[in-house]
């Protein structure tokens, strides 16, 4: 797996996280939660996918 496709892994899984984040009912402080937190877990998820991942 070469970076430019880790680099895509790590993208899409955010973009994924954020999609799902939009699932949550509206108004909900769950909700409210997950989108204040958000950065900090895709900044958590890309160390992950970057550093420790290694698919073949």
């Amino acid at each position: 797996m070469n970076t430019k496709t880790r680099l895509a892994l790590g993208i899409l899984t955010a973009l994924a996280m954020l999609a799902l984040t939009f699932v949550l009912p509206r108004g909900s402080a769950m909700r409210d939660a997950v989108l204040i937190q958000f950065p900090v877990t895709v900044g958590v998820w890309a160390i992950f996918v970057l550093l420790f991942v290694k698919l073949k």
